[in-house]
């Protein structure tokens, strides 16, 4: 019988706040003082104080001298150093994959699409991000490369935010029609078109910036750099 690793505390604390702050749960901007965070998370300060100076040095969170504790503002430059990582990896991996065949891949791959189709039908962006998620992941694991989803996952934190908001308004299933058309590419073994196809979808969420950022100026920074006033 395997031994059950409890997870500590303030991984816990971690974990769910992060998770909550990328799902846009907790705002952009949005005060989350240790106090909240214990009633909300049923957890001591202590944890909740680790976890808040973790996401702090990942920039989703700031420590104001006057505001005190807040969910961080969505910061381009950080959005878009993340698009560089995430299009460059991604584009790699899909190179490798137009040129593997795995009926089981493929076939897993077609799931999520369907569950797309699926959320489109229910109005659903929630599962619709999820079941995205996994259609990228699986390209990954089709060519072995999983540990790199995990750094495109870790990376894209920040984007993940705008494409949050995004999705709430945006043509899903243009989005579908992408997946569909790279999923064929790599069928068919066409490196140029699943190369060309998937980096056309991946700057989609980038062409809403401007709108994005008009519509939902209380998330944004108005500067490019990190401006948290820092609690000395």
């Amino acid at each position: 019988m395997a031994d059950v690793v409890e997870i500590p505390a303030g991984e816990r604390a971690y974990r769910e706040i992060r998770r909550r702050i990328v799902s846009l749960e907790l705002k952009p901007n949005q005060a989350i003082g240790e106090v909240f965070l214990a009633d909300e998370l049923r957890m001591s300060r202590t944890p909740i104080r680790e976890a808040l100076t973790r996401l702090s040095g990942e920039g989703l969170v700031d420590f104001r001298a006057r505001a005190g504790t807040i969910v961080a503002p969505i910061r381009l430059e950080a959005v878009r150093t993340a698009q560089y990582v995430r299009e460059k990896l991604e584009l790699a991996i899909i190179e490798e994959a137009a040129l593997t065949q795995s009926n089981r891949a493929i076939f897993n791959i077609r799931q999520t699409i369907e569950e797309q189709r699926f959320s489109i039908a229910e109005g659903d962006t929630v599962l619709f991000f999820s079941a995205d998620e996994r259609m990228h992941r699986c390209f990954s694991e089709m060519v072995g490369r999983g540990p790199v989803w995990t750094i495109i996952s870790e990376a894209k934190r920040h984007m993940d935010r705008l494409r949050r908001l995004s999705l709430q308004d945006t043509d899903l299933n243009q989005l579908l029609i992408d997946h569909e058309n790279i999923l064929a590419a790599i069928e068919g073994g066409n490196v140029a078109d699943a190369r060309s196809v998937l980096k056309i979808h991946l700057g989609r969420v980038m062409e809403d910036i401007d709108r994005l950022s008009s519509q939902y100026k209380d998330y944004f920074s108005q500067s490019e750099h990190n401006d948290a006033e820092i609690a000395q």
